[in-house]
């Protein structure tokens, strides 16, 4: 078993994801973050670099990366860029979960993936339906050769810009989560429409809400077995959430190198205000916790490349690696003062990003449920009676 850590490729990694994320996402990053679409030249150049579906296979045209990998990329182009961050991100998800699927549709839909030409964005949680995905609502009803979909989600992230839905449906309704079914929906297929929803972070995401009016599935674009979708999206769960907090970490330590460099020019009383404890001390404790959050979340990537189980520890990342993004960007604005507070700054609009991640895929309050079932056990939830 390899020990927990960086790899010499892990490293060279960083520094050409780190270089890009400077010299190529950097300019003009700030406008980006109030814009309504990620733009063309971003997917391809991310797209040329190798950076689309990098765990998929080589023969499908990936890199056959492992999930720190990943995590490494998502974290420096999340310093910069969120939405950079997600082109990597969300494809990701979707090769994990082609796993599940067949020779034939990986062959089908990595490659063009891998390209850029394919977007996909994940379709589950529904208006009365959040982090309980078992209580999907949603239905897909077997018609021959097809299924029909009916039904409503949101928020979709990146659903007005991609090219397909990856949906979960309820095919039995009287089996629980054992009727759950994950579907590849076309965005262009009849009958599927799509409405913005006004966020006000993660802009450029340009969330939607999705709605289903008797849409035609081919039976071959169901992923996995009828009836496993819940058990699959559990699993990638695992690992979308961890990827998830790096980008929201990348926001909270390219805030606190703003603010370092602010504090030591910024004067009061005479003296540079980073002499004062009550600024010092904050940045140390960010410092410590942004580290301490890194470390928790490249352990739990580490322990899936190795084959471990790890929802606890995903869970551990993703109740506190987007609380203390959250609490470091509000300390920086803060420490900044009313320039912070502006939006000649990126701090508030960062913030307001962040905040998103504590929400997306399972709260906090649902992360530690995880964490005490794992630890205590099921008949110790808070619920169980």
């Amino acid at each position: 078993m390899a020990e927990f850590g960086f790899d010499e490729s892990h490293e060279d990694l960083r520094r050409a994801a780190r270089e890009f994320a400077e010299k190529g996402l950097k300019p003009e990053a700030k406008e980006r973050a109030t814009s309504h679409r990620i733009p063309d030249w971003m997917i391809k150049q991310i797209k040329d670099l190798g950076y689309i579906g990098m765990i998929a296979d080589e023969k499908y045209g990936g890199q056959g990366m492992d999930m720190m990998s990943v995590g490494i990329v998502v974290e420096e182009f999340g310093k910069v860029d969120i939405s950079a961050a997600h082109v990597v991100l969300i494809p990701t998800q979707f090769c994990a979960l082609l796993q599940s699927g067949t020779e034939e549709q990986r062959q089908k839909w990595i490659p063009k993936l891998c390209q850029g030409e394919l977007m996909p964005s994940l379709a589950i949680t529904e208006p009365g339906c959040g982090t309980d995905a078992a209580a999907i609502e949603m239905k897909a009803m077997r018609d021959g050769k097809y299924y029909i979909l009916e039904g409503e989600k949101a928020p979709v992230t990146r659903g007005m810009q991609a090219t397909a839905l990856i949906v979960w449906a309820k095919t039995d309704h009287e089996a629980g989560v054992r009727g759950v079914t994950c579907f590849f929906v076309p965005s262009d297929s009849p009958g599927l429409s799509l409405e913005e929803i006004p966020y006000a972070g993660l802009i450029p995401l340009n969330c939607a809400t999705a709605f289903f009016d008797s849409v035609k599935v081919p039976v071959s674009y169901r992923i996995g077995e009828e009836g496993k979708g819940f058990y699959m999206l559990m699993d990638r769960f695992d690992v979308v959430r961890v990827l998830l907090t790096l980008v929201a970490l990348g926001q909270a330590q390219i805030s606190l190198n703003e603010i370092i460099i602010y504090t030591k020019s910024r004067t009061a009383f005479g003296r540079p205000i980073a002499k004062f404890e009550g600024i010092s001390f904050k940045i140390a404790e960010a410092a410590t916790k942004i580290e301490a959050a890194r470390l928790l979340c490249y352990r739990a990537l580490w322990m899936r490349d190795q084959g471990f189980k790890h929802s606890k520890e995903s869970a551990m990342c993703k109740w506190y690696a987007p609380t203390v993004a959250f609490e470091v960007i509000h300390d920086c604005i803060l420490m900044m003062g009313h320039y912070g507070y502006s939006t000649e700054y990126p701090l508030t609009q960062r913030m307001l990003d962040v905040m998103g991640y504590q929400i997306a895929d399972g709260t906090a309050e649902a992360q530690k449920l995880i964490i005490v079932r794992e630890l205590l056990g099921r008949k110790f939830l808070p619920y169980s009676g």
